[in-house]
């Protein structure tokens, strides 16, 4: 949110900066790789366990933004496709990258997107709070871990036969998908690690946020503040709604509420994930239901995007 932040100001300033071709297309890769690198084992045998409750709290979060964003396009507070990207349940980054792909205006995704995922952390954090007490002080992030040699060899051999397969297949979104699938075969059958260093991720974060910053204009910050009661009521309603399916998994599944509200919660995959990490909760089987509908959001969203433009 920072870099975009910045970039928005240094663009609305006319100040004269342009990202490299392909470093977007290497931060996009490391978002799939940083997806795979959380598709664990021990988040296979949560599915085992709970694939109906989970595969229903997927459609049912899914179905919930995708309506809520024909809302917006019926009221025409976003225009066609963007409205559909702009709740679409995932990782900001991954949604504001792909919908730039589908004709939506990147611009106004990337501001619903990152409202949602502020919103639906601080109310994460409530909820979690909620069942712990007042968590302890954040524990800081080792920017520069140790590597393993192998390992970034292998990370970066994903990237770079991911792009290339992206060239060939010419795939939507496989600039993500690509080296997404490269890298899950790598950690499970060749028991790899390719989850990208800290460091890797803050300068990936930072190009995607300077790329999408750098397109706004002032046109673009009134539409943005405009759209910002609509997105946030819709955003609101969403949280609500996947509240509701929550209630379902304690009293139908036996889920513990806190696992549940942040399986089923409408956040990033990686913001919910830290939240549970932190918190005490079923960590496998929170990861387990959010990547699963990250998956589903990146291969369904753009069909249904396609259809809407079509109409």
């Amino acid at each position: 949110m920072g870099p975009l932040g910045a970039g928005i100001i240094l663009a609305l300033y006319k100040v004269p900066l342009t990202i490299h071709p392909l470093l977007y297309p290497l931060a996009q890769g490391l978002i799939g790789l940083l997806v795979a690198s959380s598709l664990k084992p021990s988040t296979y045998g949560a599915l085992a366990a709970s694939w109906p409750i989970m595969a229903l709290g997927v459609v049912w979060t899914l179905a919930s933004a995708m309506v809520l964003g024909l809302v917006l396009r019926r009221f025409k507070v976003l225009p066609e496709s963007t409205a559909l990207w702009s709740l679409a349940p995932g990782t900001a980054g991954v949604i504001t990258i792909m919908s730039g792909e589908f004709g939506a205006d990147q611009r106004l995704v990337a501001f619903t997107q990152y409202l949602r995922v502020l919103i639906v952390s601080l109310v994460a954090v409530g909820v979690a709070r909620q069942f712990i007490g007042q968590t302890t002080d954040a524990q800081g992030v080792d920017l520069f871990p140790p590597l393993n040699g192998l390992d970034f060899l292998s990370l970066w051999a994903c990237l770079f036969f991911g792009l290339i397969l992206t060239k060939i297949s010419r795939l939507p979104g496989g600039l993500i998908f690509w080296p997404l699938i490269l890298g899950f075969a790598a950690e499970n059958f060749l028991a790899l690690n390719v989850a990208p260093p800290p460091w890797l991720m803050v300068l990936a974060y930072a190009v995607m946020g300077w790329k999408v910053g750098l397109t706004f204009d002032r046109d673009a910050v009134v539409k943005s503040v405009k759209t910002l009661p609509a997105a946030l009521l819709a955003i609101l309603v969403l949280i609500a709604s996947c509240g509701l399916f929550a209630v379902g998994m304690v009293f139908l599944g036996d889920f513990d509420p806190l696992t549940a509200y942040l399986a089923s919660s409408p956040g990033g995959l990686d913001a919910v994930t830290i939240i549970a990490s932190s918190s005490g909760a079923d960590l496998p089987l929170v990861m387990a239901m959010q990547a699963c509908r990250l998956l589903l959001v990146v291969v369904a969203t753009p069909s249904l995007a396609r259809f809407l433009r079509a109409k």
